[in-house]
């Protein structure tokens, strides 16, 4: 595989980690290891935020929303 294919890659999933920027449906599968259509089926029941629509074909999850979250559960 491309070497910065793979670095793009590890730097998508510091953002999640860290909250900053914004993730795909593809990066979140990535990190938290299920199927993109499992992500799509959390964002419905409410286990994770919901995503915003950034354009007519782009909708993104807010890496900082998602780490608050991730805090808020984990304290629960």
């Amino acid at each position: 595989m491309n070497t910065n294919y793979l670095d793009a890659q590890r730097q998508q999933l510091e953002d999640l980690a860290t909250g900053v920027g914004w993730s795909t449906d593809k990066t979140l599968a990535r990190y938290f290891s299920p199927s993109r259509k499992t992500i799509w089926a959390w964002a419905r029941e409410g286990r994770i935020p919901k995503p915003h629509k950034i354009s007519a074909n782009m909708t993104r999850w807010s890496n900082d929303e998602l780490q608050c979250y991730l805090r808020t559960v984990g304290d629960e």
